[in-house]
């Protein structure tokens, strides 16, 4: 987040006072503040939702009833911290927890908690030695559907996408995110190679069968995939090693006329 002056910033977070008991900005070695802003009165309201900062920081602390954020912040060319501290009951840390995690457009996981949690269910998997499967799809000519259609066009394929995606993995012990713009990332713990290409298969299929109400217009959507199984002997114990992998099958799937599941 940039800003000019230290005035436009505090003006820009004026509503965040509503919802935290303090607020302040420290500078670049966190040894000096340079505003703060305490609320005694907070609202029962649940905090507005900080997704969009994805470099933000999250801890709690040692008696679990007090939530701290930290976001990277650039003023007049110069890096600060705005902290965010929250005292709050569990539910109302939970909902704060749930919203640094969560893609607020298609309600699927976002980006942050990708990093946070495959490298977990990376560990488990080779630790245990069960195999953990990952679907990578994205939604074929997806630029053509905004051009054509429009964004929040875009935006409703999206939503109804990840729809389709969270109803036939929800049996599963698995999770759903949004890896970026039209790609998404389907983790499976403990599932191998032949019951994940299974459900690419079911995914691919329901998307397909589906019927998306646009714009007084029903139109048709497809996905391509691209699916991997990996176990303890396959070295490989990062997001962007996982990633790296599926995007590759991901591009063949592209490159055979799309709307199939490469294995």
């Amino acid at each position: 987040m940039n800003f000019n002056s230290l005035n436009q910033t505090v003006a820009s977070i004026k509503k965040l006072r509503k919802f935290y008991h303090m607020i302040r900005i420290w500078d670049a070695t966190h040894k000096r503040i340079i505003y703060e802003s305490e609320n005694a009165n907070i609202s029962g309201e649940a905090p507005v939702s900080i997704t969009n900062f994805s470099k933000a920081t999250l801890s709690l602390r040692e008696d679990g009833n007090v939530l701290e954020i930290n976001i990277p912040v650039t003023i007049d060319g110069h890096p600060y911290c705005l902290e965010l501290i929250q005292h709050s009951e569990e539910d109302s840390l939970q909902h704060m927890q749930k919203l640094l995690i969560t893609d607020p457009l298609t309600n699927l996981y976002n980006r942050r908690y990708i990093d946070d949690q495959l490298p977990i269910d990376l560990a488990n998997a080779f630790e245990e030695n069960y195999p953990v499967s990952f679907i990578y799809a994205d939604i074929d000519y997806f630029k053509k559907i905004n051009d054509e259609y429009g964004h929040i066009a875009g935006d409703c394929i999206l939503k109804e996408t990840a729809n389709v995606f969270l109803r036939l993995i929800q049996k599963t012990n698995g999770w759903a995110a949004r890896y970026g713009g039209d790609e998404f990332l389907i983790c499976l713990p403990e599932m191998n190679r032949k019951s994940s290409v299974q459900i690419a298969y079911k995914i691919r299929h329901a998307v397909e069968s589906k019927s998306f109400y646009i714009n007084d217009h029903f139109i048709k959507v497809t996905c391509s995939f691209g699916v991997q199984t990996l176990y303890n002997t396959s070295s490989i114990h990062t997001v962007n090693q996982v990633i790296g992998l599926l995007d590759k099958k991901l591009y063949q799937a592209k490159k055979k006329s799309r709307n199939r599941v490469v294995v």
